[in-house]
């Protein structure tokens, strides 16, 4: 065991997670459930990185006072690691889901392999199980330590599957790659399974937290706030990027919501801000995965399509309309949505950007035209 390498994993781990806790204050202030999950992984994290650093300092020093140190280091170690994986799987959930329901639903079976461990790792001061301190204050590892990284490796195929289950319902999610997260942590805990005495675990959950924030921060600055949408930022990015491709074949559908002034002077602006997530809704159901759904500015959505077909936009169109019909009749709103739609394909001889999304929105207004004058 050479100290300074767990020296400098641990702090290295340390450090990265104090700057991911400074540099998402702001987010953190606002109060998301989420985002308290993701806190208190961070800030158990970074105690196990000071504390797993202590154990290793003090094994095989003498004294009553570092062996206590080194029993209670090994054992609060060994406590956070199903509480950290469990509470992974339940950050992402709530991330994907928003709903606490299902959480309640789900997660009072998904917790009880972590509660056990929990229990075993407590238990272990007692009566030696996963590991033991000798009378020289050498810490052994015993076989059933191994239970805690299969648990470790489940809860991570979980999160996948629960990933995997969401995108096929919902479509794909651009800024939630679990592989940042999963592939240091599996290197970090087979590393330390093969080779005993080194630590890698709090550092490898370090990295991913610290990649997983990163890639959530473009997430911020391309999703609109109210319908969880992509912005227009994120629409001229990916436009630029499909029409860089051999050949482009792009769509777009652009999406007015009707007389949607006198829902907010009737209702209010919150009943109105309350139709446009309703609209959301109505095209992310509605759409096809590969389509990107954007909030293009106020009442106006745009939803962009790749590798697509004049019958393929028009079939879109059909969808929207389709369950838009389904949800005025099964919501109970105190309005109607209705909505107007224009498509049009890229012209790659002709068109430019402007003139791609001009005539996309002079399609769209023929329809609203109609709609006003025989109102």
């Amino acid at each position: 065991m050479n100290i300074v390498t767990i020296l400098v994993a641990d702090y290295v781990g340390f450090m990265l997670l104090v700057a991911l806790l400074i540099s998402s204050r702001i987010r953190r202030s606002q109060g998301n459930l989420e985002l308290k999950v993701y806190s208190a992984i961070t800030i158990l994290t970074m105690i196990a990185c000071i504390v797993d650093f202590f154990s290793f300092f003090s094994d095989g020093r003498s004294g009553l006072g570092w062996k206590i140190v080194n029993l209670l280091g090994n054992t609060y170690c060994f406590v956070v690691n199903p509480i950290f994986i469990s509470a992974w799987c339940l950050y992402e959930d709530l991330k994907l889901y928003k709903s606490i329901a299902r959480v309640k639903r789900i997660y009072r079976y998904a917790f009880i392999p972590a509660i056990i461990l929990v229990i075993i790792a407590l238990g272990n001061m007692f009566f030696p199980m996963i590991f033991y301190i000798d009378d020289m204050n050498v810490y052994h590892r015993l076989p059933l330590s191994y239970a805690f990284y299969v648990v470790d490796l489940c809860y991570l195929i979980h999160s996948g599957a629960v990933l995997k289950k969401y995108e096929k319902q919902y479509g794909k999610i651009s800024f939630f790659p679990l592989y940042l997260m999963a592939v240091p942590v599996v290197l970090g805990c087979a590393l330390q399974m093969m080779f005993y005495g080194v630590s890698l675990i709090w550092v490898s959950l370090a990295v991913g937290l610290t990649s997983i924030y990163m890639s959530l921060q473009n997430e911020f600055s391309y999703l609109d706030k109210l319908t969880s949408l992509y912005n227009r930022a994120y629409l001229d990015y990916k436009m630029e990027s499909m029409l860089k491709e051999k050949n482009p074949k792009v769509g777009a559908i652009m999406i007015d919501v009707d007389f949607f002034k006198t829902i907010n002077d009737t209702f209010g602006h919150s009943t109105g801000d309350e139709a446009l997530i309703d609209v959301a809704r109505v095209i992310i159901f509605s759409k096809p995965d590969k389509a990107i759904a954007t909030r293009f500015a106020g009442d106006e959505f745009i939803l962009l399509v790749n590798n697509t077909s004049d019958d393929e936009m028009k079939k879109i169109v059909d969808n929207i309309r389709d369950e838009l019909k389904m949800f005025n009749e099964t919501e109970n709103r105190p309005y109607k949505l209705s909505l107007s739609l224009g498509y049009t394909l890229f012209d790659t001889e002709k068109d430019t950007t402007d003139t791609f999304f001009k005539r996309m929105d002079d399609n769209m207004y023929v329809e609203k035209a109609q709609k006003h004058s025989t109102r």
